[in-house]
């Protein structure tokens, strides 16, 4: 199947799964041209529906519950119930029960495809299963102030911080929820809560056309939002052609080896969370992200093992998996499919252009 079909099918198989964002699937479809890591973050479903394709021995490792879309803008913090500081994945829209190969695989991809990274292709990869075969042999949630410490100087953002929140909050364009959502949305504000105001935007790249409502008010001096972004089953369940366990994604964010996040639940077929500003992803630009390269992608390995044994599944037969296929595999797999993701982006940043061409005035006002 092309690309330009595969797009197509796609977008036509979510409309009537959601109240579809058109301003934000074309602001999603214009990143998609700005580079090849960009438009891979976009695409999940094109990942799902060719890498049985381009990498077939992936297709034989243990089936485990994945992520589904593991790339390294996938990992942020939060609070648990406990107040403790937690790393790890914190978007499960396209979970999905997969071979373990495959959330390894895209998360070395998105290594090759990434701008500025340091290291080598082979030494990144090789850092992502060193920390997935630690992680296999303990799996635990990754608590910032004890497990990792050195990420401390990643996620303690400066003071001026909080003024960078009210500052976004602010941003959001009023909008009411639908009227099934108004009420669950509010009611998720702490009580007495005063000020109350709703409102919509459009964020991340993947998700850009999913509707997301915000509430946000003032509870005890304070600034506090919640979230609601549409739940729509996963890119796999189109891939596949199958209907995937609609409870995976919460099970999954909520498991055995995770301190969740509290606040993370779903109402009114939307999934909601807190925002705050020590709710955030990494940087992955910044100096001191970088230098924490090898540490960081080994984390994120070692967090994507406790997520694929945390129902059950045998850590001793995915390490066998392991131990079968060469050192390079995932080295050697990770190219193919970044240099098919090129392939793709090329095709892609080709068709925008002509139709930028065709309508100048496409897209003023949304990037």
């Amino acid at each position: 199947m092309s690309l330009m079909d595969d797009v197509n099918e796609y977008e036509t198989w979510l409309r009537p799964r959601c109240a579809v964002v058109e301003k934000g699937l074309r602001k999603k479809h214009q990143r998609m041209a700005d580079n090849a890591f960009e438009f891979f973050r976009a695409t999940c479903f094109r990942f799902a529906r060719t890498v049985a394709d381009l990498v077939p021995d992936a297709r034989g490792a243990p089936r485990v519950p994945s992520v589904g879309d593991a790339h390294i803008e996938n990992w942020g913090t939060w609070r648990d119930a406990e107040g403790r500081l937690v790393w790890g994945v914190n978007d499960f829209d396209e979970a999905a029960v997969l071979p373990c190969t495959y959330d390894l695989l895209r998360l070395a991809t998105s290594t090759r495809l990434a701008p500025g990274l340091p290291g080598t292709n082979k030494e990144r990869t090789a850092s992502i299963l060193e920390g997935y075969r630690r992680g296999l042999r303990k799996p635990g949630p990754l608590f910032v102030d004890d497990e990792i410490p050195w990420m401390n100087t990643l996620v303690h953002q400066p003071a001026t911080r909080q003024g960078a929140f009210r500052a976004e909050l602010d941003a959001i364009e009023p909008a009411q929820p639908p009227p099934g959502l108004a009420g669950p949305l509010r009611a998720l504000l702490p009580p007495e809560t005063h000020d109350i105001r709703f409102g919509a935007r459009q964020r991340g790249v993947g998700s850009l056309g999913r509707p997301r409502h915000v509430a946000m008010g003032v509870w005890r001096g304070g600034l506090v939002a919640r979230e609601a972004k549409a739940q729509i089953p996963s890119a796999w369940d189109w891939a596949l052609g199958v209907k995937g366990d609609e409870g995976l994604l919460l099970s999954m964010a909520t498991g055995r080896f995770r301190a969740p996040d509290p606040f993370l639940t779903s109402r009114a077929g939307f999934l909601c969370r807190r925002l705050a500003p020590d709710s955030v992803k990494i940087d992955l630009a910044g100096e001191e992200a970088l230098a924490y390269g090898p540490l960081l992608l080994a984390a994120m390995g070692a967090d994507l093992a406790a997520i694929h044994v945390a129902d059950g599944v045998d850590a001793e037969t995915i390490l066998g998996d392991l131990r079968g296929r060469p050192d390079t595999w995932l080295h050697e797999a990770a190219k193919t499919v970044g240099d098919a993701v090129k392939t793709d982006f090329q095709t892609w940043r080709a068709f925008q252009a002509g139709l930028d061409a065709r309508i100048p005035e496409r897209g003023k006002g949304l990037a």
